[in-house]
């Protein structure tokens, strides 16, 4: 058997290379009796971005289930920096940006954690570098980059031996094999990528070398890459719009006006280094015995400050001195202007900087042993992962001023201000606080898996599996702080520099600020690091989250004459344990608190014949996925300057769902496919997250909080469209039509947490001998990230493009184009409320040329 799979694996390493080759359209089945029963062989040509494609689409062909796959090649040649934006090129995927780059991916309308990342189907433990970030089960797809990769596979309906904890769908992501390439086998690039924004041009490399020996039973593959990357992203920010009381200066008072909290001018920059390291040994002592071992080490450093000047209505006992109020028909009365007086306590502006030093790690080590006996092929599965970081220093220095002030958020996309001093003038501005914080996180998971199959022949069944799994998995957080130091009589004009000339370029208008000063980063660092800092534990943001969980199923393969798919169920038991912080400030408690649940989740696909190239589908399957780790606790995450944050609640249930497709996929040629998929998820189980008013550290602050309650439905509507329309060139097109609905407690009509209704892909490509290229457009129409900021995300669309040229076989020149026609993210607290700005971002394009190299 491994014989047969060994030339199969071949034949596809050599492809993922860039070589040229002849093959089976059958290698790429999901099972090995498409592949056995296959007499004649049909030779096509794979090569080049078409070979790509064919590979793709034979990949979906065979597959039992609903999936979607992108080969190496497709990788190598999208202008893609990381997986999560190789992804997005899926049909049904959206993709979520940070700071220019793909960091997190939804399907089908679901939110980013309510989808399974898997290496080599296995988990991946994964952190963020930011203080303030939400723990969420959704992978950061920063932390992988194209590289690494061989291949994606998206299945969009489970099978019964793929992990649960997926509700919109699950992400194989695979990585090579040594004994599946030739021998001393090198590949790599070296890059160098332009940033528009921040006027930086960074290093780029990667190296691949394969080993295996003269018999073929043993293969070592090792790759390191290193990327670096200097962004800069100027914005317009405003938070924490809420119903509020206003009492003027002189006495008026407006009551249940939809108001912000404050805002300001901002700009982030960072310095990110991604490194990474995959090891796979392969050892194969005979053709009934496979034992493969990966490993994946990689680290993000991600040092970063963040400059803002901030307008913070009533900061300081301050108030309104006049007011500009609106009717809007979502709701109501809602002030969008005011000019604000002196407050008694002289800090009602605030010039603020955050300088932080995050670093993240992930690490995966996998063992795996195949064996082939008489009867049952038996697979064993040990291994372990860990995602660790966050930020190790972040300092956050405030310079206050007492000044008459004004703000003006009635243009959609802007802030316009007024400041009765000079924001250029750092002698305007002293110190109001200094304050250390940290953040550390943990993600680990260990596991074991068995797997058993064998061939049966019993009605329509021709192969049964089964197995189990064990995991014990733990999410942990702990956030450290220090009390503000007021005393040290600093002055913004000896920590000052000057805004660069071309910030917020393209964004708001003259009203906007657009030059303050800005504080020396490295100064802060040198005179703060050097002085005493008694770090006490932020109780409210410390949490430990503990899950045990076992499971076992059993998988039928169908295999009658035009017809194929499985029928399976899977058995899942969760024990959790969620340890955090509780009780009144300054009285909390660790307390524990456990819980337990079952779940069946039985699942069928089917694929049928219809002729040689039309092949409908059918699938139907239970699901469920766990519920965030910061909504699973008691603690709480905020931010005291934007006084807005997240808690959690150990009581609510996990995500459950019934969902159901079925679809039509015509492959009229080889590297042709039509195909229209109509799914249907009845989710029983949404959250309700109700913000409210709590005290935290002596500061009122917004924070959401979920609950059970409420239940929903996604449906929906995939079309794909790919085509070869002349010799070398060819076209792909795809579009996703998502209908949420959810109801809240009260029977209201609720939006569902990312869930765009329209996303659509458009790419084409060209090639010849020595020429390829593509450029492809990507969007995605607006949704609710579920989170009280940054709230509603509007809608996006990026063009990227890709041209290589191949100087021989060996050597191949490339350009990328990231984001050609400079779009902005713009988002707003709710739908439908544009004037109630959270944020407008101008992340700039990005441009990269190297080389590639294959020998």
């Amino acid at each position: 058997m491994f014989n047969n799979k060994n030339k199969l694996s071949l034949a596809i390493s050599s492809a993922l290379m860039g070589s040229t080759l002849y093959i089976s359209p059958f290698a790429f089945a999901e099972n090995d009796s498409a592949v056995s029963n296959q007499k004649e062989v049909e030779v096509i040509q794979v090569r080049g971005i078409r070979g790509s494609v064919v590979k793709s689409l034979n990949t979906k062909r065979y597959a039992d289930a609903i999936v979607d796959a992108v080969t190496a090649e497709d990788i190598g040649k999208f202008p893609d920096q990381n997986v999560a934006e190789s992804l997005q090129r899926i049909t049904g995927v959206s993709l979520t940006r940070n700071f220019g780059e793909g960091e997190r991916v939804s399907i089908r309308g679901t939110s980013e954690s309510q989808n399974r990342t898997l290496l080599n189907g296995q988990a991946v433990g994964s952190a963020d570098w930011w203080t303030n970030s939400a723990a969420s089960r959704g992978f950061n797809y920063t932390m992988l980059p194209s590289e690494i990769v061989a291949g994606l596979e998206v299945y969009k309906s489970p099978e019964a031996d793929i992990d649960e904890g997926s509700i919109g769908g699950t992400i194989v992501v695979k990585t090579r094999k040594p004994l599946d390439l030739d021998a001393n086998k090198v590949a790599g690039s070296l890059l160098a990528q332009y940033s528009e924004v921040s006027g930086e041009t960074d290093p780029q490399a990667s190296i691949m070398y394969n080993f295996k020996n003269d018999d073929e039973t043993f293969g070592a593959l090792v790759s390191v890459i290193r990327q670096e990357r200097n962004l800069r992203r100027d914005g317009i920010e405003a938070w924490s719009w809420a119903d509020r009381t206003i009492t003027m200066a002189d006495g008026t008072v407006h009551e249940d006006v939809y108001s912000p909290g404050g805002g300001g001018s901002a700009m982030f920059s960072q310095e990110r280094v991604r490194t990474g390291v995959t090891l796979a040994l392969q050892y194969r002592p005979s053709d009934a015995t496979d034992i493969s071992f990966n490993l994946l080490d990689s680290t993000l450093d991600a040092d970063n400050e963040n400059q803002n000047f901030l307008w913070l209505p009533e900061r300081g006992g301050s108030q309104y001195t006049d007011i500009t109020i609106i009717d809007h028909d979502k709701v109501g009365r809602m002030v969008v202007g005011g000019t604000m007086g002196l407050s008694p306590d002289g800090t009602n502006i605030l010039n603020e900087t955050k300088v932080r030093n995050s670093q993240l790690k992930t690490k995966a080590y996998d063992l795996k042993v195949e064996h082939e006996g008489e009867l049952w092929h038996s697979t064993y599965q040990l291994g372990y992962t860990e995602g660790t970081g966050g930020s190790q220093a972040d300092r956050s220095v405030g310079w206050v001023g007492n000044y008459v002030h004004s703000y003006d958020t009635s243009q959609v996309e802007d802030v316009k201000t007024s400041y009765g001093a000079d924001p250029k003038d750092g002698s305007k501005w002293n110190l109001g606080f200094l304050r250390y914080d940290s953040n550390d996180a943990k993600d680990d998971e260990s596991y074991f898996q068995a797997d058993f199959k064998r061939p049966i022949d019993v009605a329509v069944f021709s192969e049964i599996k089964m197995g189990v799994k064990y995991r014990d998995h733990s999410r942990f957080n702990t956030k450290h702080t220090t009390q503000n130091r007021t005393d040290l009589n600093w002055s913004l004009a000896d920590y000052s520099l000057s805004m660069p000339s071309d910030y917020l370029s393209g964004l708001g208008s003259s009203g906007t600020l657009r030059a303050y000063a800005i504080t020396n980063s490295d100064k802060v660092r040198q005179d703060g690091d050097a002085l005493n800092w008694p770090y006490e534990v932020l109780k409210a943001s410390t949490f430990d989250i503990k899950e045990k969980i076992l499971a076992g199923y059993v998988k039928t393969t169908i295999d009658a004459d035009g017809m194929r798919g499985n029928l399976g169920v899977r058995l899942v038991h969760t024990k959790q344990e969620s340890s955090a912080f509780a009780g009144a400030s300054g009285a909390e408690l660790w307390t524990t608190q456990d819980k337990d649940y079952f779940d069946v989740l039985p699942s069928i696909n089917l694929a049928i014949d219809l002729n040689d190239d039309l092949l409908m589908r059918f699938s139907a399957a239970r699901v469920m996925s766990r519920p965030d780790y910061a909504s699973m606790t008691a603690s709480t995450s905020y931010n005291v300057e934007t006084q807005t944050g997240t808690g959690g609640n150990p009581d609510i249930d996990p995500f459950r769902a019934t969902q159901f497709d079925t679809g039509i996929e015509w492959y009229f040629n080889e590297a042709g496919i039509f195909s229209a998929v109509f799914f249907y998820k009845d989710i029983q189980s949404f959250l309700d997250s109700t913000p409210a008013f709590e005290t935290h550290e002596n500061t009122l602050i917004r924070i959401s909080r979920p609950s059970n309650g409420r239940a929903g439905r996604i449906q929906g509507l995939e079309f794909g469209y790919q085509q070869e329309l002349l010799e070398g060139f060819g076209v792909s097109a795809n579009y996703t039509y998502v209908d949420g609905e959810a109801k809240d407690k009260d029977g209201n009509d609720v939006t569902i947490p990312g869930n765009s209704e329209h996303t659509i892909n458009l790419s084409a490509y060209y090639e010849n001998e020595s020429l390829s290229g593509r450029i492809s457009y990507n969007h995605r129409s607006g949704y609710d990230s579920g989170n009280d900021w940054p709230g509603y995300i509007d809608a996006y669309g990026q063009v990227d493009a890709n041209i290589t040229y191949n100087i021989n076989e060996n050597l191949a020149v490339v350009l990328e184009a990231i984001n050609l026609t400079d779009e902005h993210t713009f988002s707003y607290q709710e739908e439908g409320v544009e004037q109630a700005l959270t944020g407008v971002y101008a992340d700039g394009r990005r441009f990269v040329a190297g080389v590639r190299f294959n020998f």
